[in-house]
């Protein structure tokens, strides 16, 4: 991702970002430890195995399945960055309709402030009318 684009993040994208890659920090090191404890048992195994054969079994079995393993693991890191694509694509749909609703809600809000301002200016030259002396009075002290 571009240092761009993270400039232009808010905050809540930024900690989505981030809560995102630490589930995957956190996924791959318990991957990590489970591999570890894995590799700890089988190579208890092979301190246990009696003869050179069946440790060159035991040794077979462990680089299938730390081959497979690292196979597993590129698909792992893949299917995490289009999370993250996913989640940011939305965090920036989401951000545009709300800068949209925002938009809207402003335009509102000044016309209705504007149709308060006319109505006031018309109460106002109401009471004025009804009143002329009090008219003469804002008048004087005016000046």
């Amino acid at each position: 991702m571009a240092d761009k684009e993270l400039w232009k993040m808010n905050r809540t994208e930024l900690i989505e970002i981030t809560y995102v890659l630490q589930q995957n920090e956190r996924t791959l090191r318990e991957e990590n430890t489970h591999l570890r404890k894995w590799l700890d048992d089988k190579l208890l195994c092979l301190d246990q195995a009696g003869s050179i054969a069946e440790a060159a079994l035991l040794v077979n079995h462990i680089f299938e399945d730390a081959q497979q393993a690292a196979k597993q693991y590129p698909d792992s890191v893949q299917y995490a960055n289009a999370q993250t694509s996913q989640m940011l694509a939305e965090a920036e749909d989401q951000l545009h309709r709300t800068e949209q609703e925002c938009l809207a809600l402003r335009e509102k809000t000044d016309q209705d402030v504007k149709r308060q301002k006319e109505s006031f200016v018309r109460e106002v030259q109401q009471i004025l009318q009804k009143y002329p002396e009090l008219a003469a009075k804002l008048r004087k002290n005016e000046r």
